[in-house]
């Protein structure tokens, strides 16, 4: 099971290219709209809602959609922003996926088309993923037509790679390609207010809490050592018996560990019930 102690390590290791400090720094208000500005300083975000985590689905057979960092504006625009440090060679893909999901939520039963707003998937990496000679550092997609005519459907994928030439690119962005590189932030300010941020949530009584409420490998190895404990007592008293007491040893087996991260009774409670879908009682 994955301890206290390999949270606190990971917690203490983790930089802006670790996916849950990612997510905690990025979905701070003021941080997501810098970031936004300085990728399309053209758009207005002096109103701007963010959701970390969204999980969007559209129905009990779709895969559900899992989306870093998902926020709108005060026009009703919907942006999605996606670290990606390994090449999966399917950043297309995805991207047509994450339009998808966040269109599908846009419009009410009877509601006319052309009220649907635009959308922006932004992918972070560190490589270039498209499989032709793109060196540019800020690359903005639509969909055109061969006579080379735009479909104006509202969509927008950016790429921004870290790896290209920066030429062109404004400083507060130079500073967050140095962070997807691993290397401190020595242009504009936004980098660094990044760095101080990730610092403060290291050394902050709530960081630990929240950081393993978004750690997943943390509840996929509880949920396991649920199971096994449960096959182990349904092999001496019922496979029905054995799941429930299985995943009953695993939570006390949890809840001294998660009390030392937040000394905060109450906490505990929400993320047990939330995380391994418990009931209060």
């Amino acid at each position: 099971m994955v301890s206290k102690q390999k949270i606190r390590r990971k917690l203490a290791q983790a930089d802006f290219t670790d996916d849950v400090m990612f997510e905690l720094v990025m979905s701070q208000l003021e941080i997501c709209r810098k970031f936004l500005k300085a990728v399309l300083p053209q758009l207005d975000f002096t109103k701007i809602k963010v959701v970390d985590q969204s999980h969007l689905k559209t129905d009990y057979l779709s895969k559900a959609g899992r989306l870093d960092i998902h926020c709108t504006d005060a026009y009703g625009n919907q942006f999605d922003i996606e670290l990606q440090m390994t090449n999966e060679h399917k950043v297309a893909q995805r991207a047509k996926y994450y339009h998808a999901l966040m269109t599908n939520h846009m419009l009410t039963a009877g509601e006319n088309y052309q009220s649907l707003k635009e959308t922006y998937v932004i992918f972070l990496c560190p490589f270039n993923p498209l499989a032709i000679e793109q060196q540019r550092a800020v690359g903005h997609y639509r969909m055109i037509s061969e006579e080379g005519d735009y479909l104006n459907d509202g969509t927008h994928t950016l790429i921004l790679n870290a790896s290209s030439d920066w030429e062109g690119v404004s400083d507060e962005l130079k500073g967050i390609f140095q962070l997807v590189l691993r290397q401190p932030a020595s242009f504009g300010q936004l980098g660094a207010q990044i760095m101080d941020k990730i610092d403060e949530i290291k050394h902050s009584k709530t960081g630990g809490r929240k950081y393993m409420e978004l750690t997943g490998a943390f509840w996929q190895d509880a949920r396991n050592e649920g199971k096994k404990a449960g096959i182990k007592i349904g092999e001496r008293r019922g496979k029905k018996v054995g799941r429930k007491e299985g995943t009953d040893e695993a939570i006390i087996k949890l809840i001294p560990d998660m009390v030392a991260l937040t000394n905060d009774r109450q906490a505990v409670i929400k993320i047990l019930i939330t995380k391994m879908n418990l009931s209060q009682e």
